[in-house]
């Protein structure tokens, strides 16, 4: 009798441990997870952003996700842009976005979690690069972002996750998929190898294209010790790889005018294993020389999944 005692309490036990590892897991505004859908589920996501860069404007975030399998899930999202922070006066769409996580193990005792990450931007918004319409809300431009990302476990009740991300930005004026060649029939498909081919000309690896590109790297705490509430900050920073010139120096965006270096803070309160509410914030601390740029970002946010 005291074994089936033991068996049945340590039922409630495994169940909110299995929770608290989910809610310790999700993605967050600055810095990618090790967090993956659950095959054959489906995350449905909301997220509302003010953005403070000298006048306030607003991004709306609509998004859903797929559990493809147990170690690949997919995201796919779109946005509003609206000119005012709490009315619609002006509005546009955003970019599009379809984002692929790959899990690839768990190390040192299962205390280290790697996983990779496939971002791909789609422009539906204004070139950000001659419109100010919407910077620092939306590019208006190709972008492929790529890169590993881990957590760490600290006892079962902190962790620490860490991104380094190289994203491939299309410069103005420039055919994204222009440096990739796919004719077999054609002797430059080949000498190019279908374009990635750093040492030849005209390639998407060739120098000239890399030139706008820039790296991220971003560190996120977070504990599941006040569970339901999960609180967490994050640092997140960028710069470009390339020291030459590039015609748009002038241009007040990330991997542009300026390397970035933002703050942000946010707390989560999950009401079942499957859905939270988030609000957060994010801090530019080189405001003051950064005119135009972020100030702050100050969202909320709504995740439910079936």
């Amino acid at each position: 009798m005291g074994h089936l005692r033991t068996k049945i309490s340590a039922i409630p036990i495994a169940l909110i441990l299995f929770v608290v590892f989910q809610a310790r897991a999700l993605s967050l505004p600055l810095t990618e997870t090790i967090y993956m859908i659950p095959e054959s589920s489906v995350e449905l996501f909301l997220r509302d952003e003010v953005f403070d860069t000298g006048r306030q404007s607003r991004r709306d975030t609509l998004g859903i996700g797929f559990g493809a399998t147990e170690d690949f899930s997919l995201w796919i999202q779109m946005s509003c842009l609206s000119r005012d922070a709490f009315r619609v006066t002006k509005s546009d769409v955003g970019d599009l976005f379809v984002r692929g996580k790959f899990y690839i193990g768990d190390y040192a005792k299962n205390q280290v979690h790697l996983g990779f990450l496939l971002d791909m931007r789609f422009p539906l918004a204004k070139n950000a690069y001659v419109s100010s319409d919407w910077r620092n809300l939306a590019l208006g431009k190709y972008e492929l972002r790529l890169g590993p990302f881990a957590r760490f476990d600290i006892l079962d009740v902190a962790f620490i996750h860490l991104n380094l991300f190289y994203t491939f930005r299309e410069a103005n004026g420039e055919d994204f998929w222009g440096g990739f060649y796919i004719d077999i029939t054609k002797k430059q498909t080949w000498e190019k190898f279908f374009g990635l081919n750093p040492a030849a000309d005209n390639t998407f690896f060739s120098t000239g294209r890399l030139k706008n590109d820039y790296m991220t790297v971003s560190m996120a705490w977070n504990t599941n010790y006040l569970y339901p509430l999960v609180p967490y900050v994050e640092f997140y920073g960028s710069f470009r790889v390339s020291r030459a010139h590039i015609d748009t120096s002038n241009v007040p965006i990330e991997g542009a005018g300026f390397n970035s270096f933002l703050m942000g803070a946010g707390l989560r309160y999950f009401f079942m294993e499957a859905v939270y509410l988030g609000i957060f914030t994010v801090q530019n601390p080189l405001q003051r020389s950064q005119r135009d740029f972020i100030r702050g970002i100050y969202g909320m946010e709504l995740s439910v999944q079936i």
